[in-house]
């Protein structure tokens, strides 16, 4: 079921409030209510992030079984060459540190994994929030059709003072924890919205605006998806896996004898 949806901010400038209307999912609504609600709980975010669209969930546990598997063999090894070996202060401090080594890298494993998981979390809201940011765009093309029609030049200061994001995202997500609206904000300000309305000038000032608010989001999205989510991988795996076993290999050898 669709349904229609507001939010409401006020322009910097001339203290006027300007209401968004936006159609969206009801599901889609549930969901992002329901992850907003896990993010600040990490094991029930973790438990429940699957059934609601992250897909980095399985990643999460596929990297804590690896490093716990990998680490776990590597503490038996040590083990069974102790007890193959005398048992002293020397070879049981070796011991100590395999399983210091092993305990390191899976806490930062899941650190660094529940990272990914909640950079994840904020693309699947993202991508259900589309219409709202739809709306944004036509909001901003709007805002930004007086500039160019105007003595203003547009730049990143004159933009800002037309559209202010920290207001519209308090007022669109209020019961949101604020390092989540923060991040939001942030995600917002990275995006280049001044070189982007330039090359849509002609559509915005001969009254294409329509047209020019869609070319924006596409313009916004591609941004968002390729700079800010898709920088969100795993590939400090191949290094944190190979020395992860170098160094445990090391004191193993080194250290147990």
């Amino acid at each position: 079921m669709t349904r229609k949806y507001t939010a409401d901010f006020s322009d910097e400038q001339s203290g006027k409030k300007t209401t968004i209307e936006y159609e969206n999912s009801s599901v889609n609504e549930g969901n992002n209510q329901r992850l907003l609600e896990l993010v600040s709980s990490p094991w029930q975010l973790i438990k429940e992030g699957g059934k609601l669209g992250v897909k980095g969930i399985k990643r999460f546990f596929g990297l804590l079984f690896l490093f716990g598997t990998i680490n776990g063999l590597l503490l038996l090894v040590a083990v069974v060459k102790l007890l193959l070996n005398e048992i002293n202060r020397n070879n049981l401090i070796g011991l100590g540190l395999v399983a210091l080594v092993g305990v390191v890298a899976l806490y930062y494993t899941a650190y660094r994994a529940y990272q990914y998981v909640l950079l994840d979390t904020i693309r699947v809201i993202y991508e259900n929030l589309a219409p709202f940011f739809q709306k944004v765009c036509s909001i901003i093309v709007d805002k930004t059709e007086k500039l160019f029609t105007s003595k203003n030049s547009l730049n990143n200061s004159t933009l800002a003072k037309t559209i202010d994001f920290s207001k519209l995202v308090y007022e669109q997500f209020q019961k949101t924890p604020k390092f989540i609206r923060g991040g939001i904000v942030m995600v917002l300000e990275k995006i280049p919205f001044t070189g982007m309305l330039m090359e849509f000038k002609d559509d915005i000032s001969e009254g294409r605006k329509e047209d020019a608010s869609q070319k924006l989001f596409q313009k916004m999205d591609d941004f968002i998806q390729n700079t800010i989510f898709g920088s969100n991988n795993t590939q400090w795996v191949w290094w944190l896996l190979p020395l992860n076993i170098v160094v445990t290999l090391v004191l193993i050898i080194a250290m147990i004898k």
